[in-house]
């Protein structure tokens, strides 16, 4: 929109100064000076340099359209100016609107992930093709685990050094807090037993990275694996309150998704919102998993969508809605399966993703779509799922990358970005 408004500007800019140079010549036959013009500009007829001796040669109506030509040369020479300077200044590719993402897991470099990126060379290799691919925003964990093993004891190294990269390649980053240590006493998949240590992690670490304007409250809390009790989001509320309201008075610029819910978590988003929890998020959020082979696989989701816009509409809530996981296998093994069946080859899964995100393009709210995940998993959780990403382990490409970055050209080539 910017760069339409841009080249109108500069069109109308340039007709109007060939219209003041036309004007301009006329006075020259007339004797009138190219100096005794323009300084007596402020005369008779106010802001403009054609003043005093042209009404005695020439009707009103030519100084009404010599007026008009003179203020479009000066509006539109400022605006152009004004957007040619923004545009330089600012990245072309705007965030707001590039709705491209990817699950990356650079945190990653544990004995239980067999070490992913186990140096800065590996983070900056992943790095750069995250780049390449042409998307706005990673999502990536901030594990209070993994950051604070022990008691008032933050390691923010990795983090960082990733922050950093990704600043310096134009790469935004939703943040995603949760997991409690072990010296909490509860279980990784547990709020503490004083949600207040939790708190206070989550006000350090989003003071720490002011240019972080995105954060997720934990990981699927609907889910068994990721959260305990399940009960009926009562708990998860309770967290997702306080940690909302520390957010915004350390940072009142950052933004806050709720915590990415299954693809079976609608009744669970309505479980959250009956319990006041409306008010602690910004941004809808949610995981929309399918079957690459199912015919219905688009209407699933589609029905997901429009189910969650009503209950937001329910609740006068007017929020955007973020898809933060979606994806599937792209794997040559035969004997390959996930939990929705069997694994697609790798031409499969690009198929899939240019269909998927065709249609979820077309949704009405949906504003950032991430696909899960960026990089194939070494044997973590041995399944299909290992096989979720847009490269191998050993960095090559698969189809479903390119086919991403060509949906990602095309969408900034239709937009006027670049």
């Amino acid at each position: 929109m910017v760069k339409v408004i841009f080249y109108a500007s500069f069109i109308v800019c340039l007709l109007s100064a060939v219209a003041n140079l036309v004007f301009f010549l006329f006075f020259k036959r007339k004797s009138v000076s190219f100096k005794e013009a323009w300084l007596s500009f402020p005369a008779k007829y106010g802001i403009t340099w054609y003043a005093r001796r042209p009404q005695a040669y020439y009707k009103k109506e030519v100084i009404k359209y010599m007026r008009i030509a003179y203020y479009l040369f000066y509006l539109t020479f400022i605006i152009t100016a004004s957007l040619f300077l923004i545009t330089s200044v600012q990245p072309v590719d705007s965030f707001e609107d590039n709705p491209f993402g990817v699950l990356a897991f650079l945190s990653w470099n544990h004995p239980w992930n067999n070490y992913m990126y186990k140096s800065d060379a590996d983070l900056d290799r992943a790095i750069e093709l995250i780049k390449n691919l042409g998307v706005s925003i990673i999502r990536l964990d901030f594990a209070w685990n993994d950051i604070e093993k022990e008691r008032n004891e933050l390691d923010f190294k990795r983090h960082d050094y990733i922050v950093k990269a990704c600043a310096e390649n134009n790469i935004q980053i939703l943040g995603v807090l949760g997991y409690s240590p072990d010296w909490t006493k509860a279980q990784w998949n547990q709020p503490p037993p004083d949600p207040e240590l939790f708190i206070k992690f989550v006000e350090k670490t989003v003071k720490r990275y002011p240019q972080i304007l995105y954060w997720e409250i934990w990981n699927e809390p609907d889910a068994r694996t990721y959260w305990q009790p399940q009960d009926d989001m009562k708990t998860y509320t309770k967290l997702l309150k306080p940690a909302y309201s520390a957010i915004k008075k350390v940072n009142p610029k950052s933004l806050v998704l709720l915590g990415g819910l299954t693809t079976e978590g609608f009744y669970a988003f309505k479980s959250v919102l009956r319990q006041g929890g409306g008010d602690c998020f910004d941004i809808m959020n949610f995981h929309a998993f399918v079957g690459p082979f199912r015919e219905n696989a688009l209407e699933e989701i589609g029905y997901k969508i429009k189910h969650i816009r009503n209950e937001l509409k329910k609740f006068n809530l007017n929020k955007k809605i973020w898809i933060t996981e979606i994806g599937c296998p792209g794997t040559p093994q035969k004997t390959c399966s996930w939990w929705l069946g069997e694994c697609p080859d790798e031409k499969q899964q690009a198929e899939f993703l240019e269909k998927i995100y065709e249609f979820l393009l077309s949704q009405e709210n949906v504003e950032k779509i991430f696909w899960a995940f960026f990089q194939d998993t070494n044997d973590h959780f041995h399944s299909g799922v290992d096989k979720f990403g847009l490269i191998r382990l050993d960095y090559s490409k698969k189809p479903a990358y390119l086919t991403y970055k060509e949906i990602i050209q095309k969408w900034k080539n239709k937009s006027g970005l670049h």
